[in-house]
């Protein structure tokens, strides 16, 4: 095996198991039953249904935009992050 893929191995299947928060799990669910709909009333619609969420949560991507993306969870809190003091100033209407 030569040594570059085994990095990119390892990143794939970090990226793939690990940060399985609530909402990849309900994805996950929403695919399988999908799916299982999809087998019992032969659906196109339900297999194409259980193949976005189900890809949704392999990969840990949100809705189709950026609007939706999850959550990265490695942040910590910093002194770029932490809140300062923060003064606010009243304005009055005349």
């Amino acid at each position: 095996m030569d040594q570059r893929e085994q990095p990119d191995g390892q990143m794939i299947r970090s990226l793939l198991l690990q940060n399985w928060d609530i909402t990849r799990w309900i994805r996950l669910g929403l695919a399988v039953m999908f799916l299982v709909a999809g087998i019992l009333k032969a659906d196109t619609l339900a297999y194409f249904a259980a193949g976005f969420f189900g890809l949704q949560a392999v990969f840990n991507v949100g809705c189709c935009g950026m609007s939706c993306a999850p959550s990265r969870t490695d942040r910590t809190n910093s002194a770029e992050t932490a809140i300062t003091d923060v003064q606010f100033e009243e304005i009055h209407a005349k």
